[in-house]
């Protein structure tokens, strides 16, 4: 092949993903090859998106859903009817997040949801993916009286084409059902 003059020379391209409709940052890395005449190897190296990541979110301010709570501890989907007015790499059905192709990098969960119930119950709301707990967006609260029963959770996790994020709930002192009042949850891809 030639007398390596030099390599690690690094050049950064801006290119548009038409499929994906995104700015991307492409790492390029060249070696120069002394074969009589000179020569260059070209390979790609790193691919991250410029600004502009994914996101998606839903919620439900009409509330009044209620989410039956059969045992003590268990969690349930909660049991809402959720409109999305943003989406970029994610599509929406009722409750319920899917990524659209692959990700790039890790993806911010948040959350806030305020339910009625009987009071002093302890409640427990979790993201779930893909069916599985996310157990580091743990959020709890006990019912006091009616209204203003909030429990705010977030993490952060990394998806792939198809997998789901929903969101669960369960009652840690007794199998008692839960009323919804609203629910806001927003995904975002950390760029």
């Amino acid at each position: 092949m030639g007398t390596k003059i030099s390599e690690n020379t690094k050049k950064h391209v801006l290119e548009w993903d038409e499929d994906r409709g995104d700015l991307l940052l492409k790492e390029y890395q060249y070696t120069t090859w002394n074969t009589g005449t000179t020569e260059y190897n070209v390979s790609l190296v790193d691919t991250k998106k410029v600004g502009g990541g994914d996101y998606g979110n839903f919620f439900d301010y009409t509330g009044g859903t209620i989410t039956t709570i059969s045992s003590t501890g268990v969690y349930y989907k909660v049991n809402a009817n959720t409109t999305s007015v943003y989406t970029k790499g994610f599509t929406h059905t009722n409750g319920r997040l899917t990524k659209v192709g692959d990700g790039y990098n890790p993806i911010k969960l948040e959350g806030i949801i305020a339910f009625n119930g009987t009071n002093n119950d302890e409640l427990h709301v979790l993201f779930y993916q893909n069916g599985s707990p996310i157990p580091c967006s743990l959020g709890t609260m006990v019912i006091r009286g009616s209204g203003g029963n909030t429990i705010s959770f977030h993490c952060m996790t990394s998806m792939v084409d198809g997998d789901y994020i929903e969101v669960y709930v369960s009652n840690q002192t007794g199998a008692r059902n839960v009323t919804l009042e609203n629910m806001n949850v927003i995904l975002t891809e950390i760029t």
